[in-house]
This record gives structure tokens, C-alpha cells and sequence, in this order.
């Protein structure tokens, strides 16, 4: 097997210590042929991949975060409204080792969030050629694999990336304290996001001026720390993206849906106050969103801009990864549990 290893040294928790742990795990397999290649500035591990099919290698690893992952699924599937595009079995097969701040793609298909660990997971994929094929989703003419959206999210992400250029580290501590001080910035003066979408069975969705809306292809949406960010616990890789907003960010009724957004049970008391308020879709496949004036857009963990329109859809079978054949469950987590991972944090 011929795997090409992209590895982006700026990912948080490289080092050549952890070079030393991990390389020689995937080498030791039996048949493997690694090649290793760097990136030296933004979007360099999709000019890398750009054009590769199988007959030029088995496997792309990916030794970085979900950023590097969105570039390397960008770089293997070219533009998303090409019609043209390659069918999985002519791609390399897509394997990741952590290193970001969050691995929210490598956390969802049932890998451990640690370096080493998933290592260890990945040599035995590769030994037992275990793979699964994944839904991804695409925004105008790019994919993503992880999550989109328009507003807070995006304002958190370009705000503790302005934190990293100064020099502080993307803690999760930095995420919930930038994402506090981004929720009180739009209470006071809240986005105004029009939706519509549709599922495979044709049902719609459709709402106006809603304040907060994330778009996820998997689920949880993302992780500050060990803290699972659940939205559309029926959401996975299997099935089309989830949809989740709330209509109002004041009150108890904002607050709560904030505390559901960092993985409190939607059967607790707390969400039964918030539920009138609570916008949830699972299963789209297509969705428009659509702002007054542009706003910030996320994709993966990056800013991509501001934009007044974008348009996401899901496609099927889109790309092979190596992976457990059987998801991990969602992630459902009491109050309690919530409270003692903040701590942790802390």
C-alpha cells in the first residue's frame, strides 16, 4: 500500500517528539510505503493532494486538525458544483492522525482525539483495509466535512484565531470564554439569518431573521475539550445535514439553548423551557442561507469570508476514510457531567 502522509507542523500539538511515536507505527505495518510531505502556508495540503487518484496512492493520511482535513478533501474532489467529480473508489482512501485543537471529523467516525492512540487505531485499519464510504457536505463550489455556518460561530473562530496571531493558544478555556463574550455581542445586536431547506423526503424548512443557526455533517458538532457540542443527535455520516438555531438569544430561553449547545440532555427539565424556541431539521439536503449584510462564514473551524448568501447541500457516498465499520453512539451528557468537564477545563 502506498500512503502519502500531509503534515501541517503548525497543527497545536505537533512535535518531533510525537514524529518519533507515530511514524514508526504506520511503517511497521506490513506492506505500507510512507511518504511524508509538509505545508508551509494556508491551503498548501490542497495544492498537494490536487488531482491524485488511486493509482498514484492507496491512502492520503492526514497528520493535522480539521482544517488540514478540509484541505485535503478539497484538493481530492476539486470543485463542488463540478459535475464530473471522481467517484470514491478512484480516490485515495482518506486516514487522520490528530493534532488540531478540537478533531471534531477524526472524534466522530470512533478514533481517539490522541495522537499516538489513533496511530495505534489507524496501523490496524490499514492492516485489516478497514474502510467505510462517508457523506460530506458543500458549500457553493467547496465541501466541508465537519460543520458550517453563518454569524457567532464564525465571529468565535475569527476571534481566537486574532488571539493565536497574538500569541495565545486556542484552549478550551479561550473557546467558551471568546464564545460567552460572542453570544452577549449578539444578544444586543442579534444576526438576522433566513433559512430554507429540504430532506430527502421532500419535507421544507423554513424560517427568517433567526438569530443563530449551525449546519453540521456530523454529530456532536464540535468539542470544546472533552465537551461534546451536540445539536442533531440523529446526525451522523450516514445521513444529511443537521440544522439547529434558536429564534431568540434573550432570557432563560437563550441561555439554555447556549447550555444544549455544550452537550446538556435534551431531556433535562432545563430544555423542556426552551424547546418552543429550539430550531432543529435533520436530515437536509439542500439548504439556503441568506443574511441582509454580509456576515462571517465558517467552514471546518475556518473563516472563509463574509458572504449574504450560501448555498449547502449533502452528497452521498462522497469519499472512502479508513474507520470503524460501526459509528460511535451520539453523545447525549447530563448537567452534572457538564459541570464536572468544566471544571476540568478550568
Amino acid at each position: 500500500m502506498r500512503a502519502l502522509m500531509i503534515s501541517n507542523p503548525n497543527s497545536t500539538s505537533q512535535s518531533d517528539a510525537l514524529f518519533r511515536q507515530v511514524i514508526p507505527l504506520l511503517r511497521d505495518v506490513e506492506g505500507v510505503h510512507l511518504r511524508m510531505q509538509f505545508t508551509h502556508y494556508a491551503g498548501h495540503a490542497e495544492e498537494i493532494v490536487r488531482g491524485l487518484r488511486r493509482a498514484d496512492y492507496d491512502a492520503i493520511v492526514v497528520f493535522g486538525g480539521d482544517g488540514t482535513v478540509n484541505e485535503v478533501v478539497n484538493g481530492l474532489l476539486g470543485p463542488a458544483d463540478n459535475d464530473q467529480r471522481p467517484a470514491p473508489e478512484e480516490l485515495p482512501v482518506l486516514g487522520v492522525i490528530p493534532t488540531g485543537s478540537a478533531n471534531v471529523f477524526v472524534r466522530a467516525l470512533g478514533i481517539p482525539n490522541t495522537p499516538v492512540e489513533a496511530a495505534h487505531v489507524l496501523a490496524r485499519l490499514l492492516e485489516r483495509d478497514t474502510r467505510r464510504t462517508i457523506r460530506l457536505g458543500t458549500w457553493n463550489e467547496r465541501w466541508f466535512a465537519v460543520n458550517a455556518g453563518f454569524g457567532l460561530d464564525a465571529d468565535v473562530l475569527a476571534r481566537v484565531d486574532r488571539a493565536r496571531e497574538m500569541g495565545f493558544a486556542a484552549t478550551p478555556l479561550r473557546y467558551l470564554t471568546v464564545s460567552a463574550q460572542a453570544y452577549l455581542r449578539a444578544r444586543v445586536i442579534p444576526p438576522e439569518i433566513s433559512v430554507h431547506a429540504v430532506n430527502r423526503d421532500g419535507k421544507e424548512f423554513t424560517a427568517h431573521k433567526v438569530p443563530l443557526m449551525f449546519t453540521s455533517n456530523t454529530n456532536p458538532w464540535t468539542f470544546l475539550g472533552p465537551l461534546p457540542v451536540v445539536t442533531n443527535p440523529r446526525n451522523s455520516f450516514d445521513k444529511g445535514l443537521g440544522l439547529f438555531g434558536v429564534s431568540d438569544l434573550g432570557g432563560i430561553h437563550g441561555l439554555v439553548g447556549m447550555l444544549h449547545l455544550m452537550g446538556v440532555d435534551r431531556k433535562h427539565v432545563l430544555s423542556k423551557i426552551t424547546q418552543a424556541r429550539a430550531l432543529q431539521f435533520d436530515d437536509a439536503q439542500v439548504v439556503d442561507l441568506e443574511t441582509p449584510t454580509p456576515k462571517r462564514f465558517q467552514a471546518d473551524g475556518e473563516s472563509e469570508g463574509k458572504f449574504t448568501k450560501v448555498h449547502l447541500e449533502s452528497v452521498a457516498d462522497a469519499i472512502e476514510v479508513f474507520a470503524p465499520s460501526q459509528p460511535r453512539p451520539p453523545h447525549e451528557r447530563s448537567v452534572r457531567e457538564i459541570l464536572r468537564d468544566l471544571v476540568r477545563i478550568k
